[in-house]
Order: structure tokens, then sequence, then C-alpha cells
């Protein structure tokens, strides 16, 4: 079994009950190998058939599956045990928001490429979408975003025989132009601290002295908290796991020390098990509005992101000395390369760092290579 390229289209190769097969897949690698390792399952299970002796895709079923009715009734209790609370929340906002709408009237056997691809397009061109009195268009991440709902959705109906075939699955998202992230200097962070309403300065503390997630932080329990070694562990629970699905600790220094003691003291819920809550005890599930408001009185803009915060602690940490695979550990990444992404270092810090690089030699030793390049002449 294999996948190879010929011109601009990638295939799998295989062999079954002793004949071989090439099937044509699409544009992109990923998907070949990942058709090959269902073939490969399938084969396994003693349920694969061949594309020759499947059912003509152009030809309805006779008792074709609706979207709706797969996707409600397949779809969506499959990602509610697969997904984490989060994850599934936000897809099953996309269907409810944007798929519903355009694939109500059609089934799956229906669907074809052309109408992902119309999909894609419209919503680029139309999508509008408001944050407080302003209305924007959508970007291309959030098309993206709903654009692999769909084409998940289009895959599970192939893999559990809705289908014979994805109609998305050689549809390519739109490439996307990453913001150019902003870094606040420590000053600037000190006077978001200060201009942030008293009850929520421990939850910015939280990212900006130790690099935790929003959901990471939204779900923070008082049990998390170790006062005596001054450890704050970032644990990963069946019903709320972290981003790699692993716990961490990330030691607590004293400034944060002191915001989260005087949190407890004045501002903590009685009843709740959560560190940051609302008054009815449950966890903040949005801060935006504080925090743009702290942002415009701190003078640093009208807008500063929760991930912003967590950007900041990454950066300046590494510029502070901390060894990078310290600072991966603390933010929770898989990979070095995502911290080092993270990491941007200020304009100030590279011209006070550069000029530590230097090539001049003691006096001493100055003034005997000069001697020896004399006496050489």
């Amino acid at each position: 079994m294999a996948v190879y390229k010929r011109k601009s289209a990638w295939y799998i190769d295989f062999y079954y009950q002793g004949r071989r097969y090439r099937q044509r897949v699409g544009s992109r690698r990923k998907d070949a190998q990942e058709a090959l390792n269902r073939v490969r399952i399938q084969i396994a299970e003693g349920t694969y058939v061949p594309m020759r002796e499947r059912p003509d895709p152009l030809v309805p079923a006779t008792e074709a599956v609706s979207f709706i009715t797969f996707v409600e009734g397949e779809f969506l209790p499959w990602s509610e045990a697969q997904h984490s609370a989060n994850h599934h929340t936000r897809l099953k906002s996309i269907v409810n928001r944007h798929l519903k709408d355009i694939f109500a009237n059609s089934t799956l056997t229906a669907i074809t490429t052309k109408d992902v691809e119309d999909y894609k397009v419209r919503r680029l061109r139309r999508g509008r979408y408001r944050r407080g009195r302003r209305i924007y268009p959508v970007t291309e991440a959030t098309v993206n975003r709903e654009l692999c709902c769909l084409k998940v959705i289009l895959r599970k109906a192939e893999e559990w025989g809705f289908i014979p075939f994805s109609p998305a699955r050689t549809v390519r998202t739109f490439r996307e132009k990453p913001a150019e992230p902003v870094l606040l200097s420590a000053e600037e962070i000190a006077r978001l601290l200060e201009a942030v309403s008293a009850h929520l300065r421990a939850l910015l503390a939280c990212i900006v002295y130790a690099g935790v997630r929003k959901t990471e932080l939204f779900q923070l329990r008082w049990e998390d908290i170790n006062w005596g070694e001054q450890q704050l562990v970032v644990a990963s629970r069946r019903e709320q796991h972290t981003k790699n699905y692993e716990s961490r600790s990330i030691p607590i220094n004293d400034a944060l020390l002191e915001a989260l003691l005087h949190h407890r003291e004045h501002y903590a819920r009685s009843k709740s098990p959560f560190v940051f809550s609302n008054r009815q005890g449950c966890p903040y599930t949005d801060l935006r509005e504080p925090l743009n408001a702290a942002a415009k009185r701190a003078g640093i803009g009208e807008r500063v992101k929760l991930h912003q915060l967590r950007h900041a602690f990454c950066s300046h940490a590494l510029m502070a000395g901390i060894d990078a695979r310290t600072v991966q550990k603390w933010m929770g990444h898989k990979d070095l390369k995502t911290t080092l992404r993270y990491a941007h270092v200020s304009p100030d810090h590279e011209k006070a760092a550069i000029q530590n690089l230097s090539y001049v030699l003691d006096p001493a030793s100055r003034a005997g290579l000069i001697g020896e390049t004399a006496s050489s002449r």
C-alpha cells in the first residue's frame, strides 16, 4: 500500500483479493494518506467494497438520507462524545447558524463538489458579522473553520456508508494571512493591570505571569492552586481537558501570589469551586467588553485579547533569559516550534541585546597582537 503523485494529483495504490487498485484522491498528500488509511481499516474489517462494485454516485439512493437528518441523528451525537465541550459547541454553532440554511433541503447524495465550492466563495463574498454596533465582513479564517466542519461531516458520511465518497474531499481551504502580532510592552501590561476592574485583576495576572489559556483560566478551580509550594496546576479533566490533553504545573511568582490572595479574600464566591466566576458561581465565558474598556483607560488601544496577553507572557519570558524548553512547558505546547512562533522580541530588547555582542580583545591581548603584527613586517 502506498501513495504517489502524478502531475498535480495524488493517488493511492493497494492490493485487494490479489488484484491491484489505483485510485485518484485529490491534490493533497494528506488526503491521499487518509484515504489509504481508511481502505486499510476497511480491508482489515472485511467491509471494503471496490469502487467499480459500488453503486453509481450520480444515481440517487432509494432511501436517500437528508443532510439535516444525518447531522442531527448521527454526526452531532458522535461529535459530543468524541470532542471537548468547547469544540463540540463550535461545530454545533456552525451547523445551526450556517450549514443548515444552505443544505437543509439537500440529501447527502445530492451535494456536489460544486455546491461546496459555491458555499465557500459565497460566504467569503457576502458573509457579515456584527461586533457591537459595527458590521464586518467575514475573514478567510472564519470561512475555513466552517468549511472544515462541512468536510468532517461529509467525510464521516462516507466512512459510515451513507455516501460513496465525500464531495468536499478535493475542496481546498483559503490561504490565510496571519495577523501581525502586537506585543505589549511591560509598561503597557502594568498599566492594563492597574486599569482593569479589581475583581478581574487576578484573572489577568494568571495570564501575564503564568501564560494560562483562556479556556483553562475560566475552568481553574481552587483545588488547582497549591499555596504551600506556590504552584498553579492546569488540570486536564474528563469534562474539560486542556488543548493537548495533558496537565501541567506552573510556578507562582510573588506578584501572582499577591493577586490571588487578594482575590480569594475579597472577590471569591464562597460556594463556587471556580477561582473566577460570576454572581451565579458559574465560570466566565467572555470578558471582551471589560477588557477592552480597561485597555482604553490604560491608553493602549481599544481592543486587547486575552490570547494577546498569553503571547506577551511567552515573549517577555524568553526576553528575560528563561530557556525556551521551560517556557514551552509552562505554555503547554507539544512542539518547541510553536513556542518560538509565539515569541516576538521588542525593538528595545534587540538594541540592548546586540550591544552585548563584542569581539574586542582585552587591552593586554590587543597590545600583544599589535606587537606580533609589527614584528612580522
